[in-house]
């Protein structure tokens, strides 16, 4: 999943030059982790995942949709199952991510810069609690770190 051209022409090469982006290649490499791992693992955002360039993922699932009303003429890649999940409060989603790798599997949390410090504090706040859980709770299994993708929209 390596964007090669990035040795010969240097960082920031891509996109607007004709080249391949990196967080596009990102989902790609999800795509391919969703399909190997359907149970187990999960993009959560707040309506960025397609904006985000992890749009691959949608080849192999869709957002997961629970509000019982579908319409294939305006909804895309929506379905009562999906390991895509997004909601418009980043608060929330935080949380979601949280439990989700608490309990043993995997996520990547995409967001978009100007959002993500809403909940800066609360991934300190995670951070901290997972340390103090390695030293007081030595029974612990390891736990999943929290991946956090921050797009800029350029």
């Amino acid at each position: 999943y390596e964007v090669t051209e990035v040795k010969k022409y240097g960082h920031g090469w891509g996109g607007m030059k004709g080249g391949k982006e990196a967080t596009r290649v990102l989902g790609y490499y999800t795509r391919d982790i969703i399909k190997l791992n359907p149970d187990s693992f999960r993009i959560f955002g707040p309506d960025e995942t397609a904006s985000n360039r992890l749009g691959a993922a949608y080849e192999v699932t869709n957002k997961q949709w629970d509000a019982g009303y579908l319409s294939s003429l305006v909804d895309e890649h929506m379905a009562v199952t999906g390991q895509v999940t997004e909601q418009l409060s980043e608060h929330q989603m935080e949380g979601f991510v949280e439990g989700y790798i608490l309990t043993g599997r995997h996520a990547i949390w995409s967001s978009y810069e100007s959002f993500v410090h809403v909940i800066d504090s609360m991934l300190n706040q995670h951070a901290k609690w997972l340390e103090a859980t390695v030293r007081e709770i030595p029974w612990r299994k390891p736990i999943a770190s929290m991946n956090l993708l921050v797009s800029s929209h350029v």
